[in-house]
């Protein structure tokens, strides 16, 4: 028989066992502090995470041009740089939405009377011809003169890049004879441009604008930067010669064929207002002079789509792209129809000044 004192120790041993197993009615235990920047570093691994998967679910990528740069101070190109099989279109509402201008041709200057440069009707023998040089000036006024910018490494293999490498027009374009490089020889390019090409202007200040010229950093993609998809930026050669048999001004592509160089300059330069055709003022109402196709993108060539434009049937032009010597409109559903495909109108859309040949 269990006496007093042992029940006593039995039960006060329980008690002790009992209160032990039992949650601390005390301060709790303290939480380690949270890292301030968990979420952050959560947030770069998920993203890092997703761009992996979004990068292995990419098919292989396609041949991209690749520019090798000439070591500084040679002019020799590296061929490494061959143009893209197709064109990459921008699609910046900025660009479609800019005011483009057209530089006029010598019958339409008063400073030549109207006539070709090269006229003159004590001459005797073959035509004469000469590059439709107009001359953009370092500021504001005819007295500052034009200026100067180096093109070689780099930008000569762009160059190359936009006749494909073809040796003989690279070398029309850069010999002293041509034009553009006829004060101070390769590669110093004089600010000019020629007759029939579009640009933009940062600004206009009384009877002169300043130019949207291509960054002198360093070239461009020549996929996404070529006189199809940059005709602002990328000026085509234009030869002007006289017809005495006629007596009228022509305008023919040089002797190679197609020959292209960058708008590109390291000072900003001015061309006068007199010289420029403003593209017509938007919005504009136009009515087709054939049936058109009605195309999602502006070009570069006609696609037939379900949805015509019938001939006689009138829409409104919101936006332009100009893409080499055409020129698309973009409507208010936001659908692109040809208003140029040289050297036809196919609207009542009309200007002045033609686009290079």
């Amino acid at each position: 028989m269990t006496s007093p004192k042992t029940k006593l120790l039995i039960c006060f041993t329980t008690l002790s066992l009992v209160i032990g197993c039992v949650p601390s009615l005390g301060m709790p235990t303290p939480i380690p502090p949270l890292d301030p920047n968990a979420i952050g570093t959560f947030m770069v691994q998920t993203a890092n995470a997703a761009y992996a998967q979004t990068v292995a679910a990419l098919p292989p990528s396609t041949s991209t041009p690749t520019v090798t740069l000439t070591p500084r101070g040679t002019a020799t190109p590296e061929p490494s740089l061959t143009p893209a099989p197709t064109y990459v279109f921008p699609t910046s509402v900025s660009y479609a939405s800019a005011k483009y201008y057209r530089v006029k041709h010598d019958e339409q200057l008063a400073r030549y009377n109207y006539k070709s440069r090269t006229f003159d009707d004590n001459s005797e023998g073959h035509l004469r011809q000469a590059p439709e040089v107009v001359p953009l000036f370092l500021q504001p006024k005819t007295t500052s003169g034009t200026g100067r910018t180096t093109v070689s490494g780099a930008w000569e293999v762009y160059i190359d890049a936009l006749h494909n490498n073809d040796e003989g027009r690279a070398r029309y374009l850069k010999g002293t004879r041509a034009g553009l490089f006829n004060t101070a020889g390769f590669p110093q390019l004089e600010s000019l441009t020629m007759g029939g090409n579009v640009i933009t202007l940062i600004q206009v200040q009384g009877d002169w604008g300043l130019v949207n010229t291509m960054p002198f950093g360093g070239p461009p993609n020549v996929a996404t930067v070529n006189y199809v998809t940059r005709p602002d930026w990328v000026h085509k050669f234009v030869v002007v010669g006289w017809r005495r048999s006629t007596k009228t001004t022509i305008v023919i592509k040089p002797p190679k064929g197609d020959i292209y160089w960058p708008l590109v300059s390291r000072q900003p330069v001015w061309i006068q207002m007199e010289r420029v055709e403003p593209f017509p003022d938007l919005p504009m109402a136009v009515i087709a002079s054939k049936d058109l196709y009605i195309q999602t993108t502006p070009g570069p060539k006609v696609e037939e789509t379900g949805n015509v434009l019938a001939a006689g049937e009138s829409v409104t032009v919101m936006a332009y792209y100009p893409s080499g010597s055409n020129v698309w409109g973009r409507l208010q559903n936001g659908g692109w129809i040809p208003l140029m495909l040289y050297p036809q109108y196919t609207t009542s859309w009309k200007m002045e000044t033609m686009p290079p040949p």
